[in-house]
């Protein structure tokens, strides 16, 4: 039976390594796929990367006004599964084609991304998807101050948290950490004092 799935993490959490080697596992098996990126992950244009397994495959690239693409290649090519990276940055109105894919053509889609920005929201494209998929699956990882799993991507610039600024930016994860809920909470003290 077809299903919708996300499997979203924090950054550095190998999503994108896990959906290259679920990948490889399909080809490898012979079953046919077609794969996605956003356009707004500038990084490797056409390519999913992976600085885990430093390995890259193929992908489409969809840009956020973009409609029926997806449905259409798919329709047209019949793959036996979709994956998508960066998922997070598609549309509400994308995760219901995929969302179609799955249910009128039976084909499996496997959506890869984070769930919420630096500002502890939730994007677009994962909120939608958390409402249609069958299944939503958590990559896990480390805080990056301690052992604790990391759930926030925090945006640090000179050091200092940053709770607002422009939602996509793309290649900065020098400016990036991992955080759990109590060191996030800790580094939003250190701004009010």
């Amino acid at each position: 039976m077809a299903k919708l799935i996300f499997r979203y993490g924090s950054m550095n959490a190998s999503k994108s390594a896990n959906l290259i080697m679920d990948w490889y596992g399909h080809k490898a098996n012979g079953k046919s796929v077609l794969t996605f990126k956003s356009t707004l992950d500038a990084r490797d244009y056409g390519y999913i990367t992976s600085r885990a397994i430093e390995t890259k495959i193929p992908a489409s690239l969809i840009a956020p006004d973009m409609d029926g693409v997806m449905f259409n290649m798919t329709e047209t090519f019949m793959p036996r599964m979709v994956f998508i990276d960066e998922v997070q940055f598609l549309t509400a109105k994308q995760i219901e084609e995929l969302s179609a894919i799955v249910d009128k053509l039976g084909v499996t889609v496997q959506a890869y991304g984070l769930m919420t920005d630096f500002k502890r929201e939730l994007f677009e494209g994962s909120k939608r998807l958390v409402e249609l998929a069958d299944v939503v699956e958590r990559i896990r990882s480390e805080c990056t101050e301690c052992s604790n799993e990391g759930l926030m991507n925090a945006r640090f610039i000179d050091g200092v948290l940053q709770s607002e600024g422009q939602t996509v930016m793309i290649g900065a994860e020098q400016t990036y950490k991992v955080l759990c809920r109590s060191c996030y909470a800790k580094s939003i003290e250190r701004l009010t004092v």
